[in-house]
């Protein structure tokens, strides 16, 4: 029989990382296992604490945060992770464990303030919060307010995520991310909010932008981003009017429900994703051409995606790999009327020398439409190496469903195509 091994005999390091993992009340409660544990607790280099774990204890909360904060025996504390509500923490007493884990050189802050019914309070981070030099990655969840009249001072943050924050004003934006020479990633997420008119993203170490923006308020413009080292580029949902971008060393980007135009950057890409809506408009100024795009993705959820297909096709002269996803569920009685596909006047030039490629992820089988761009593509693609079309799995009993695939497949493996190397290939998901 193996002998089993006590977690007493790990190596230190280990035991910490794995003491890292649990909330800290367990880690505390370590203490009672024997003398060589009694102040191991004190090294875990990090410490989350949440205000809801502690509804009825006869130890506070606030009392646990200092307990565990003024014991702390290392020089640097790799994290700080706070999710607290006004009933179980007052603000003064907030601010003062921050800048105490500041003092311990800390590494990472997150902070959510919890949201209960009927509660309207808040906790406003403040310029007295922005003056941590070794803080790295800094994320402010729900409720917290963004106050910030003056620059602050974190030479080394290289991440930041706002997740529906709140702002005071235009201003506090741009000093909070004024005093982040080095970030290089950057998160924003929003929803509803009164005080902002325009967000302004001004960084030019910026290497990562993600934002999900579904604020529909009239007070609101729109963004205005100037990141000249800008690399990836992630909008999830984004609803205001005006949409400034200037990221002229952009390499990727993903685009969803965008309801605005997209300015002449995004014609820099390599790669690009694109699940937008067929009434909103993406498309870059007249005669703006994509020739670093190599690899595209569009995702084909609603009627009208072939038309933003074609003007793909036709406006990226390079393209060598294209993929098409499908939906997730394919309702069997739903039918396009009046469907009519424009194909391009004239053979695209990546299909003629580039396009080696093509991938159409949940593929209707059923769809006539489906399979006349399928088909136009095989016809014309004339240095297509690989085709590959995916579907789910078929259920017993749906021999029907059985039948049309492999009708359809036989059709897709019978046309004439372009390229005499091209591998077809069908598969399940």
């Amino acid at each position: 029989m193996a002998e089993e091994m006590n977690i007493g005999q790990l190596d230190e390091n280990l035991i910490l990382k794995i003491l890292s993992l649990v909330p800290i009340k367990t880690v505390v409660s370590t203490s009672v296992l024997s003398k060589e544990w009694q102040s191991r607790w004190k090294s875990v280099p990090n410490l989350k604490f949440n205000s809801e774990d502690y509804q009825s204890e006869h130890q506070t909360f606030s009392e646990t945060v200092y307990k565990s904060l003024l014991s702390y025996e290392p020089e640097v504390l790799d994290s700080f992770h706070l999710s607290f509500g006004s009933d179980k923490a007052d603000a003064v007493d907030v601010v003062h464990w921050i800048k105490t884990a500041f003092a311990l050189h800390l590494r990472t802050l997150v902070l959510e303030f919890l949201i209960y019914p009927y509660e309207v309070d808040e906790f406003i981070f403040t310029s007295s919060l922005c003056t941590c030099d070794t803080l790295v990655t800094l994320k402010l969840g729900s409720l917290i307010l963004v106050d910030i009249p003056a620059p602050g001072s974190m030479k080394s943050l290289k991440t930041l995520h706002l997740i529906h924050a709140f702002y005071t004003n235009d201003e506090s934006i741009c000093n909070l991310l004024s005093g982040c020479p080095r970030l290089e990633e950057l998160v924003v997420e929003r929803s509803c909010e009164h005080s902002v008119k325009f967000f302004t993203i001004k960084v030019p170490s910026l290497q990562i932008l993600r934002i999900y923006d579904d604020n529909d308020e009239d007070e609101f413009v729109g963004y205005v981003i100037d990141t000249p080292s800008l690399k990836y580029l992630e909008i999830g949902y984004l609803g205001c009017p005006q949409f400034s971008l200037n990221a002229p060393g952009l390499v990727a980007a993903y685009i969803g429900r965008v309801s605005n135009v997209i300015s002449e950057s995004l014609v820099s890409v390599r790669r690009l994703v694109l699940n937008v809506s067929t009434s909103m408009t993406i498309y870059p100024p007249t005669g703006c051409i994509f020739y670093q795009l190599v690899y595209l993705q569009i995702y084909t959820h609603e009627p009208g995606w072939y038309d933003l297909l074609t003007w793909m096709l036709e406006h990226s002269p390079k393209l060598q790999v294209l993929k098409l996803v499908g939906k997730y569920w394919i309702n069997p009685d739903y039918h396009v009327l009046g469907w009519e596909w424009n194909k391009p006047k004239s053979v695209p030039e990546c299909l003629l020398s580039h396009l080696e490629t093509f991938v159409w992820r949940r593929y209707d089988w059923k769809g006539e439409k489906e399979e006349e761009v399928a088909t136009y593509l095989l016809k014309n693609a004339r240095g297509l190496k690989n085709a590959t079309f995916s579907t789910g799995p078929i259920e017993p009993g749906q021999l029907d469903k059985l039948k049309q695939r492999c009708r359809t497949r036989k059709k897709l493996d019978g046309v004439l195509k372009a390229s005499n190397t091209c591998h077809l290939v069908f598969k399940f998901e």
